[in-house]
């Protein structure tokens, strides 16, 4: 049961992650091409959930699946719609575990937060998490890598380090951080971990491997418990990824080789039908690669039957981004982030749409209620082109009174009895009723308008342009920027 609420709300974040965003601008290294100096994503990644990413002004922001704390909003509510994460400036990369994310900053900081990183806070009613935690023993760290068997810093002086959380056993809320250097990596390209192995991509394109796990003791090898380097792959490699016990290589010319770590198969075997890749990302189960001509293509290879097949509706894509789940993340010539998935996993943009299509990841929102700054615990949600809130949001700065009532038995239904929302303000009062379809009155009278009441995020979500529209509150939308003013400006 727990798995399926997970996924189900996975489900949902995913759906409403992105939709119908325009243009964020062809942006150069300082300013836009077109005079747009927005920024542009220098880093993106994936967990099984949710996804974060880094910009070129050095902000984050987190979306998705967040009873972890993940996001970084310092709640465990689901964020529909990407928010920038408080606490981080200047960073340049940042990763993703299942329920955790990392950010790396230009000095060589690293910090954390999600599982085992931002604990509930007792006792507090809105569902809140502990914030970023600073990772002390990592420091001059020049990349992360976050591998399901192991989190590994790369620095900048060509050494290693390996780190995981541990709990005191007499204390569960007790967590510290260990760290274990990895001894004998010098000039190491990217490192990740497989199983109980560190694979090692050396600048000169050779693999080698370093039994990194300790199973004897059930623990991260000590430094003098390190073993011999171990080549795999002497040359010619520019890239690596991993996946549980799967490694993939890509080869110089463009080829992909795949190697387990758990078989007895000496040396990595050319996958067939894989050429002219130039970049090569792991999710779940899965193989993103981004071809030369701007394409990506997947392959779901633990599927016997499954063929790799190209992404529909990825062109001109520039980077691509790894994952923990099913959905995938790419950056495209123009500077935006999409995100595409399969069957439930996708996003598409409403919860009655399943096509397929990659979509654009939404810019986080910024709230403005009659020239104040506004902010709230909830998911805000963008549903076939329309915003979405809860309750408990901007309603009461603007000065709405929100009432919760129950219609009268409507035979239409077998008499059921629906919930009936009022907004009130100025004399008008909109009412929705949560029937299917929804229906509209404005000051008692039924309209023909079209609504709905989702619950999403552990709430009935409201159409926000609907009801201030009615009630004679301006409102203004800057989908390009995420801004959104509502009320009187000064």
């Amino acid at each position: 049961m727990k798995v399926l609420k997970r996924r189900v709300a996975y489900m949902l974040v995913t759906i409403l992650l992105a939709v119908n965003c325009t243009a964020m601008g062809v942006v150069g290294a300082a300013k836009a091409v077109n005079g747009d100096s927005r920024p542009i994503p220098v880093s993106v990644a994936g967990g099984s959930g949710h996804g974060v990413a880094a910009w070129s002004d050095g902000s984050v922001t987190a979306w998705g699946y967040n009873k972890s704390g993940q996001v970084g909003d310092g709640t465990s509510i689901h964020q529909l719609v990407p928010k920038q994460v408080a606490g981080l400036t200047d960073i340049v990369q940042v990763a993703a575990g299942d329920n955790s994310s990392y950010a790396l900053d230009k000095n060589g900081d690293v910090w954390a937060w999600g599982d085992n990183y931002s604990p509930y806070i007792n006792g507090d009613p809105f569902q809140k998490r502990g914030g970023l935690m600073k990772l002390e023993g990592l420091k001059g760290v020049a990349s992360l890598v976050i591998s399901n068997h192991g989190s590994v810093a790369l620095h900048k002086d060509g050494t290693a380090t390996i780190w995981r959380p541990t709990y005191d056993p007499n204390d569960h809320l007790k967590m510290t951080v260990k760290y274990f250097p990895i001894k004998g990596v010098t000039n190491a390209k990217t490192i990740m971990v497989a199983g109980h192995e560190a694979l090692i991509l050396g600048k000169d394109g050779s693999v080698d491997m370093l039994t990194v796990y300790n199973s004897f003791y059930d623990r991260f090898r000590l430094e003098r418990e390190f073993g011999e380097v171990k080549p795999l792959v002497t040359s010619s490699i520019t890239g690596i990824a991993v996946d549980w016990y799967d490694v993939f290589l890509l080869h110089e010319n463009g080829t992909v080789l795949r190697w387990n770590v758990n078989t007895k198969q000496q040396a990595p075997i050319a996958v067939k039908g894989l050429k002219e890749i130039r970049e090569i990302r792991t999710g779940s189960n899965r193989l993103f690669m981004l071809k030369n001509d701007g394409t990506v293509w997947q392959w779901n290879y633990n599927d016997p039957t499954a063929k790799p097949f190209q992404v529909k509706g990825l062109t001109g894509i520039t980077a691509l981004w790894g994952t923990k789940g099913y959905t995938g993340y790419a950056t495209n010539q123009d500077g935006k982030v999409l995100a595409w998935g399969e069957e439930k996993y996708q996003g598409s943009g409403s919860l009655n749409e399943n096509d397929g299509n990659p979509v654009f990841v939404q810019p986080p929102l910024s709230w403005s209620v009659n020239g104040q700054k506004v902010s709230f615990y909830g998911s805000s949600a963008i549903v076939k082109d329309k915003l979405y809130v809860p309750y408990n949001s901007v309603f009461e700065a603007l000065g709405i009174k929100v009432k919760r009532g129950q219609s009268n038995p409507d035979p239409k239904h077998g008499n059921h009895r629906f919930p009936i929302w009022s907004f009130s303000y100025g004399g008008n009062t909109v009412s929705i009723k949560s029937s299917d379809p929804a229906v509209v009155l404005v000051n008692g009278k039924v309209t023909r308008e079209n609504a709905s009441i989702p619950f999403l995020a552990d709430s009935s979500m409201f159409p926000l342009e609907l009801i201030t529209s009615k009630l004679g509150i301006p409102s203004f939308w800057n989908k390009a920027t995420g801004e959104v003013i509502l009320g009187k400006t000064p």
